[in-house]
């Protein structure tokens, strides 16, 4: 009975060093794919903008955040990948169009592209501008209502 318990938990162990394996191959696809169509969905954001939507008020986008960045570009489903690259300065999507229903993010940190995020649904209302830098901030228009992005 004790080395068929001990067979087990040698199986569970495997099992779980696997998992991890697998999680740092995506992980570290991710990271190599940006600027190669890795354009990632971002729930966290995603959520903190709903709720900044439902409840109203005022928050920097810098604060909704977990990772650094200095620039960030802002687009709407059906942007094209010569627009977005335009904008940014390399290519971003694999694709002609971005697709989803949501905004399109693309982030800078020391002069690169560090991270394109979709956020859903498409909450944020740019005025024809595309370009942002870090104190833009994100102002509810009303409650449950779209996201204004303005300068400090």
């Amino acid at each position: 009975m004790r080395r068929v318990t001990v067979a087990a938990g040698a199986a569970v162990l495997l099992l779980c060093a696997g998992c991890a394996d697998a999680g740092e191959k995506v992980s570290e696809s991710y990271e190599s794919a940006v600027g190669k169509g890795g354009v990632s969905y971002d729930e966290g954001l995603s959520k903190k903008l709903r709720k900044l939507s439902q409840e109203g008020g005022t928050a920097p986008l810098a604060d909704l955040t977990v990772f650094n960045w200095e620039k960030v570009h802002v687009f709407f489903e059906g942007a094209t990948a010569e627009e977005i690259e335009r904008a940014v300065g390399e290519p971003v999507l694999d694709d002609k169009r971005y697709y989803d229903a949501g905004n399109l993010l693309v982030f800078e940190y020391n002069g690169k592209l560090s991270k394109a995020v979709s956020v859903i649904p498409d909450l944020l209302t740019i005025d024809g501008r595309h370009t942002w830098g870090p104190d833009v901030v994100l102002k509810a228009r009303a409650p449950r209502s779209l996201l204004a992005l303005s300068e400090k």
